[in-house]
């Protein structure tokens, strides 16, 4: 599948150039996307100056992962068919939500998929279960019970196919600050071996895609922490969406990189 931009590029003098941003998967092997959402408090923090402005930093992750989940849900026949049956439960991308812990949307093992369909419902739903009294993102930035989830959602779905046969697992990031758990995060990654750009694990292959948000010191520090973290393990790519606050531009950008191109 070819992505087409139409938003025009904005941000901040550390922005990724769009020239940077090039598809990941270019390849025949099936892809699988997943994403991990930093729900932490800084989270709530304003997308580029002036201090306070709207729109948060939150606000332009969910516009663009509302808007990223969208060409996923086209290559997803499985979904499109139980949405044809009026369900909305399953298909399009699962998320594993974080702040200082995983966050699990709703209850069940598929509540976590997200599709335009459902999206407002079940995030609407997230908010009034782990935000605040005044509805805003709260916690610290901890990565790793939520990539645990994910593995082990991974191999409840997959660990029936032969280990040839499963996905590249596509695990995007949405950020806006350092990991306070990145030593383990560090020695996590060092599990997997690097072949052609991907990470080779026992039981699965898997890119990163991480997109980091917000301005200023913060937002360069952690900018700083996921490229050193690249330079270690080049199945990780960086892209910084300094100063954005157009949720559409970054989905855009986001779809770019992971959609696979022969989908």
């Amino acid at each position: 599948m070819q992505i087409t931009r139409t938003e025009p590029e904005t941000g901040g003098p550390a922005r990724t150039p769009r020239t940077e941003i090039v598809p990941l998967f270019t390849g025949k092997r099936e892809v699988e996307p997943e994403g991990y959402w930093d729900m932490s408090g800084s989270t709530a923090w304003e997308a580029a100056p002036p201090e306070g402005s709207r729109p948060s930093r939150h606000m332009v992750m969910s516009d663009a992962i509302r808007g990223f989940i969208v060409p996923f849900e086209q290559l997803d026949s499985q979904a499109a068919e139980e949405q044809a049956g009026g369900s909305d439960e399953m298909g399009g991308v699962y998320f594993y939500p974080f702040s200082h812990l995983f966050l699990p949307i709703g209850s069940g093992d598929d509540d976590g998929d997200l599709n335009s369909s459902n999206f407002e419902r079940k995030m609407d739903a997230f908010k009034r279960t782990y935000f605040d009294g005044n509805g805003q993102p709260q916690g610290g930035t901890e990565i790793m019970t939520a990539i645990q989830a994910g593995d082990k959602h991974f191999m409840d779905e997959f660990a029936e196919e032969p280990r040839a046969q499963r996905p590249i697992r596509a695990r995007t990031v949405w950020t806006d600050g350092e990991l306070r758990d990145a030593a383990a995060f560090g020695r996590y990654m060092e599990d997997s071996q690097v072949n052609q750009g991907i990470g080779v694990r026992k039981d699965w292959d898997e890119v990163w895609a991480v997109a980091i948000f917000g301005y200023g010191a913060d937002h360069d520090a952690t900018l700083a922490q996921y490229r050193e973290l690249a330079k270690r393990h080049s199945n990780i790519h960086v892209y910084s969406f300094d100063a954005v606050k157009n949720g559409a531009e970054v989905a855009e950008d986001m779809a770019v990189a992971v959609v696979p191109t022969q989908a």
